[in-house]
């Protein structure tokens, strides 16, 4: 499969990048554990299995990624991707990127956040994501499911990982100690976060010079100012020269570096992200 994307693959390479990304689980922890006793911090004390170790771990994760920065070579130019987690090699990555050393503490983390939700949530099951509508973001990624809810979990500390090396704000400790437990009520069916039955966040359709999105109609109506920060947050990346808002919940963006895929995970991530605060 080399470095292909998930979102390029057939059923069968997605089912072999789902068995690869499981097998990864248990070497990916011990990786945190060496980093954490390489650091001077004890592993029994940091990773203690429960829910009050999420967000000081994660704090020392951010404080570590924003020392490692970003790697100063292109995507291109990058010899260490093939020891790169499968996730991140088959994920869309995109410059000016995180160097090794922070996608290895992501990956311990995944598999820390997985070990901690499936004993909360013993039917989650690792599987192949699905989804009754084809341009659902995480369709063939390795996600931890049940018949209510499936998450891809490398892809916020991805994303918070992204907003330190870019010197913006991450996602915070507490923050994603609310995630986890979220995930678990989704995971048993006892929140609102089913997404095997709902619409996506936001869909985006690639038109000539252009982007339609299109955002689930409850952002506007139960989140007021969402949208409008959204726009905001949006515009100020690089890459994208504008975003026109044309309806409560539609929105144009005029972004020639990027494509869809990439616009797709960005404001899937930055809606789940919004929505916990």
């Amino acid at each position: 499969m080399g470095n292909q994307l998930y979102e390029d693959m057939f059923p069968a390479q997605a089912k072999d990048a789902l068995s690869e990304f499981v097998a990864e689980r248990s070497p990916a922890l011990e990786r945190l554990r060496h980093a954490l006793t390489g650091r001077n911090l004890d592993p029994h004390q940091m990773l203690t299995g429960s829910a009050d170790s999420v967000a000081p771990l994660w704090e020392w994760i951010s404080a570590r990624v924003e020392e490692l920065g970003v790697d100063p070579r292109s995507l291109e130019e990058d010899p260490s991707q093939d020891a790169w987690p499968s996730w991140a090699r088959h994920g869309m990555l995109v410059d000016p990127h995180p160097r090794a050393q922070t996608l290895t503490l992501v990956d311990g983390f995944t598999s820390y956040l997985a070990a901690l939700i499936m004993t909360a949530v013993p039917d989650a099951r690792w599987r192949v994501g699905m989804h009754r509508i084809g341009s659902y973001p995480m369709l063939n990624y390795p996600v931890l499911g049940t018949d209510h809810h499936q998450i891809f979990l490398p892809a916020l500390p991805l994303y918070s990982a992204y907003q330190t090396t870019l010197g913006r704000p991450p996602v915070e400790g507490p923050e994603m100690l609310a995630h986890m437990l979220h995930t678990i009520s989704a995971l048993r069916g006892e929140g609102p976060g089913a997404v095997l039955t709902e619409e996506p966040l936001a869909t985006v359709v690639a038109e000539v010079e252009c982007f339609d999105v299109g955002l689930r109609p409850d952002l506007a109506q139960d989140h007021p100012g969402l949208v409008e920060k959204l726009v905001a947050e949006l515009t100020d990346r690089d890459g994208v020269v504008s975003v026109y808002r044309y309806g409560p919940d539609v929105l144009v963006v005029d972004a020639p570096e990027w494509d869809e895929t990439r616009l797709k995970l960005w404001m899937t991530l930055w809606l789940e992200l919004a929505l916990l605060r």
